[in-house]
């Protein structure tokens, strides 16, 4: 049978086999078994056919065995004791199983081998002589009849008995074993029949032990038991005489009616809490093994006294919210920081954040309350003057101020176009005034020349007939709207000053005027993308008709006009020039195809990669960000601006399908599906193997992106609005079911949403739903098909 060895020392727990045979003990980190009070290897442990023994390294060092010194081998049986100075190895055998197991000797019998040397063997039993008269032959036979039983029944015991041995640590005062049989001694082993017994024993400092053993059928049995200490007892003197609860190193510990605690044995740290006093602790060595200690403890209060009164009397005190009682007053208050609140009817009430010191007497006298605020209702006529109390801007009319009280006070209101006016206002505590002012119109003159001279003007949004002509206006900021067909119209806003007349001279520019002075057709960002101006004309339809082949449910028809000029970027944006917005950034390869040359369209970019990339190409042209950040998410500035961003899906459409054609374009190329000629990267022969919706003989050359521009423009000046990969455009996904017919002017998809729309169909699309112009996706994730263009207005 291969036993299984458990070594339990300083270092933990932990399990080895015979295999592992020979064990090394000592006090060096190599040693299997670690002795605390080694300073090297001592001995090793080792078997010979099958039984376990010990042999020392070094004869001169005081190892005993069970009290015995070795200088040679010595056998190793269970309950056995290996002893070096404060150190105890213990040796037991269960089944299977050996424990050894390394403890000082503070905690176990003390070993010290005897001043005399071991005996010889159990000494002889007296024997008693019982001088029989010689028995009559019958009587003979049935003596010689019973000892023929007895021989039997012990013959029998012995057949039927378990050998046994019960190992008690430490050694009991007193112990017995009970059962349903006698159990009998023999050569130092017990035995019994197999069946439960219950072994007794006792020491002094000890809890009585009284444990149950199953003795089974079989071979030598071995039971090593642990008597438990008893607890010391320690009783607890706490002054004064109040309430406490006991923590017993951090951890509460109850005390009974008498105060005593029973603790085990050791040093611990004693501490007492008491409500209003402060923590006592202090540190005691508990004798343990039942003995009787005493602790005492004196408390210190965890209050100070503090003494307030108030100018004038009678306010009430709050103490944390609490109303403890009127001015003048003492009070005890805990230690820590208070929220002390005096109150007192028509006064303005005093909060004090105090820091009280446990026994440190504190004196807040001659707190001085102040009167309570008076309020003022003020409106003026017209509305919306700005107020001004001693000098300082209070807001605009109509509002309720809270003045102090008892003193004067200098309201000043003024607005634009009118005079000021002032009025001085006291008030008495807790007043409410309702107050209302009159602000009279303040004029200065305006003389305008216009040409042509027979333009209309309109003064604030109200037309005034002419605009060569002289106004009479009051002094605040008016806007004036000039305006005559075929001509561009032109706003401008002045103020009058009462003091001296004006003359405003006015030029309209005609419409021709204005289409020369335009915005260039074709501009360059700083990363050297080319946009191209698109004006958009007349009004045009998205989606596609319910009959058309591919249409999918969220291609609703829709009446759009554009009416501001944009300009729309020619080709996607490649990785080289997202790169300089980002170095680190990778396209990678999919399907067998690389997609991060520098020369391909970006990929792998979430919106808010896209828009972060814009918001910084706008930083660098000088331009405003169309974007902003709010909570880590970006999000479109509205109405848009003309800082660089993507484009709207309007926008994309009116490009890719409306812009220079007589009729909306169906697919990226002319003429039905599938393309006669190669018009674009779309899902070919050459990735057949890996995608299973590919265009029918087609071969665009490449497997995965191609470089941006690699195919012809379709409309006129943009590239692959079709095929090579889809495009991020500015909106929100959304559906628009039943709005065929309702116009919508610029639109700019919804203010929020989870997804966002993605126009254009990819290298990885060769169906016929996926190709038409009209087809709408959406995402809000990145992909390795999905890129983006960028665009702006014009102005």
């Amino acid at each position: 049978m291969s036993r299984v060895y458990f070594i339990r020392d300083a270092r933990g727990e932990r399990r080895v086999g015979e295999a592992d045979m020979p064990l090394s003990v000592g006090g060096d980190e190599h040693s299997d078994v670690l002795l605390p009070d080694a300073d090297a290897r001592v001995a090793h442990i080792a078997l010979a056919d099958g039984h376990a023994f010990i042999q020392p390294d070094d004869v001169s060092l005081p190892l005993f065995h069970n009290h015995e010194r070795i200088t040679d081998s010595t056998w190793l049986k269970s309950g056995d004791q290996v002893q070096l100075g404060e150190s105890v190895l213990h040796w037991t055998v269960q089944g299977d199983q050996v424990s050894i197991q390394v403890r000082q000797a503070d905690s176990e019998v003390q070993l010290k081998p005897p001043s005399q040397p071991p005996p010889v063997g159990n000494e002889p039993l007296p024997v008693v002589d019982n001088a029989m008269a010689a028995p009559a032959p019958h009587r003979l036979r049935r003596v010689f009849i019973g000892l023929f039983v007895l021989l039997l029944l012990v013959a029998a015991f012995v057949l039927l008995a378990t050998p046994f041995q019960v190992r008690i640590t430490p050694a009991p005062e007193t112990q017995s074993i009970s059962g349903f049989a006698p159990v009998l001694t023999l050569g130092g082993r017990l035995l019994a029949l197999p069946g439960r017994y219950t072994v007794h024993a006792a020491r002094q400092g000890y809890r009585d032990l009284e444990q149950v053993l199953d003795v089974p059928m079989g071979g030598f049995q071995e039971y090593s038991l642990i008597l438990e200490e008893l607890p010391g007892r320690i009783t607890l003197h706490v002054e004064p005489g109040v309430d406490f609860e006991l923590f017993v190193d951090d951890a509460p510990l109850a005390v009974d009616a008498a105060g005593i605690a029973e603790i085990p044995r050791g040093t611990h740290r004693l501490r007492v809490q008491a409500q209003r006093y402060l923590a006592e602790e202090l540190s005691l060595a508990v004798e343990g093994f039942g003995k009787a200690q005493t602790a005492a403890f004196k408390l210190r209060p965890a209050w100070a006294l503090v003494s307030i009164d108030t100018q004038p009397a009678g306010a009430e005190l709050r103490v944390d919210g609490e109303l403890l009682g009127i001015t003048p007053l003492q009070v005890e208050l805990l230690q820590g920081s208070r929220s002390i609140e005096l109150s007192l009817a028509a006064y303005k009430p005093v909060l004090l954040q105090q820091d009280i010191v446990a026994g440190v007497p504190l004196q807040l006298h001659g707190i001085e309350l102040q009167p309570a605020d008076g309020s003022l209702a003020l409106q003026s006529t017209p509305s919306g003057a700005s107020i001004r109390i001693n000098g300082d801007f209070m807001g605009t009319t109509p509002a309720t101020l809270s003045l102090a009280s008892r003193q004067p006070h200098r309201v000043q209101l003024s607005k634009p176009g009118y005079r000021d006016v002032q009025q001085s206002v006291t008030l008495e505590p807790l007043q409410a005034r309702e107050l209302t002012l009159e602000l009279p119109p303040e004029y200065g003159t305006l003389f305008v020349s216009a040409q042509p001279a027979d333009a209309s003007l309109s003064v604030d949004g109200k037309p005034v007939g002419k605009a060569t002509r002289r106004l009479r206006l009051t002094t605040r900021p008016h806007t004036l709207v000039f305006s005559k067909p075929g001509y561009v119209t032109k706003r401008v806003t002045v103020t009058p000053r009462s003091t001296s007349s004006r003359k405003l001279d006015i030029e309209l520019k005609t419409l021709a005027q204005a289409k020369v002075e335009a915005t260039p057709a074709l501009i360059t960002t700083a990363a050297g993308q080319r946009l191209r101006l698109v004006r958009p004309e007349g009004r045009f339809r998205m989606g596609a008709s319910r009959r058309e082949a591919g249409r999918r449910a969220n291609e609703s028809r829709r009446l759009v006009q554009l009416q501001r000029p944009f300009y729309m970027g020619e080709k996607e944006v490649t990785n080289a020039e997202f790169r300089r917005f980002r170095s680190a950034h990778r396209s990678g390869a999919l399907d067998g195809a690389t997609l991060d040359g520098d020369l391909q369209p970006v990929v792998k970019v979430s919106w808010d990669d896209a828009v972060r990339y814009c918001n910084w190409l706008s930083r660098k042209d000088g331009l405003p960000p169309a974007y902003r950040e709010q909570g880590g998410k970006m999000t479109v500035i509205r109405p848009l601006n003309t800082g660089y961003r993507l484009p709207t899906e309007a926008e994309w459409v009116y490009v890719a399908r409306v812009l220079g054609q007589t009729t909306p374009a169906r697919y990226p190329w002319e003429g039905s599906y599938p393309p006669a000629a190669v018009a674009g990267n779309f899902a070919d022969a050459r990735i057949a193997d890996t995608l299973a919706d590919v265009v029918p003989g087609y071969d665009d050359s490449y497997r995965g992106t191609a470089p941006v521009g690699s195919f012809a423009a379709r409309p006129p000046g943009f590239h692959d609005l079709g095929g090579n990969v889809a495009e991020w455009t500015n909106d929100y996904y959304a559906v628009y079911p039943g709005e065929a017919e309702r116009l919508v002017t610029d639109p700019a998809g919804p203010e929020q949403g989870d997804h966002y729309v993605v126009r254009g169909s990819s290298w990885r699309h060769g169906s016929i739903t996926e190709l038409r112009l009209s087809y709408r996706d959406y995402s809000r994730t990145s992909r390795a098909d999905l890129g983006f263009r960028i665009a702006r207005y014009a102005e």
